[in-house]
């Protein structure tokens, strides 16, 4: 072999390898923006799981005409707690589907319902605190959210999945007969 052709063939690996190097460097960027999606939803479903969180949910949920009046007068601390609570995690919550790392459909089938209805109670109390801060952005990603919402009716389920997915089966090789 001349070292003309050895010097072609060793160009052509170098350029081989380096194609072989992008493609396996986004893959691994795939994985990598995959599992943080995974992680980001894990988050969000241990957050709405928390005791705190429920339980700020509850009281803001079940004091609702107390919500409503928030614009004319106080509402007691522990109310105004628990809504503080509920919006800066639904802000959260709303600031990660906007920048793609929550999928919009994940939130919308885990919480949409939920988020719908807590910013219709505590829009008020959002308001109230926007004016009297001067900050417009008070919570925006949560309005910004439930807003989008109520835009999509197209990924509201018209049936629970209880009975949407009553056909649903688990995957091949995971009965108790097959050892797990």
């Amino acid at each position: 072999m001349s070292l003309q052709t050895l010097a072609n063939l060793a160009e052509i690996i170098s350029v081989l390898l380096v194609i072989t190097g992008v493609f396996f460097g986004v893959m691994e960027v795939r994985h990598y923006r995959q599992q943080r999606q995974e992680s980001a939803s894990m988050e969000i479903i241990r957050n709405f799981q928390s005791s705190d969180f429920t339980g700020a949910l509850r009281l803001v949920m079940d004091l609702e005409q107390e919500c409503k009046k928030c614009r004319d007068e106080s509402i007691p601390q522990n109310l105004q707690d628990a809504a503080m609570l509920v919006s800066t995690t639904m802000e959260s919550v709303g600031l990660m589907v906007n920048q793609r790392i929550v999928a919009f459909r994940l939130v919308q089938q885990l919480m949409g319902g939920t988020i719908q209805a807590s910013w219709r109670v505590l829009e008020p109390h959002t308001q109230m605190l926007r004016e009297k801060l001067g900050r417009p952005s008070i919570h925006e990603w949560y309005q910004w959210l439930a807003e989008r919402l109520n835009e999509h009716p197209e990924f509201n389920d018209g049936e629970g999945a209880y009975s949407k997915y009553k056909e649903w089966q688990p995957e091949a090789g995971s009965s108790k007969k097959d050892g797990l």
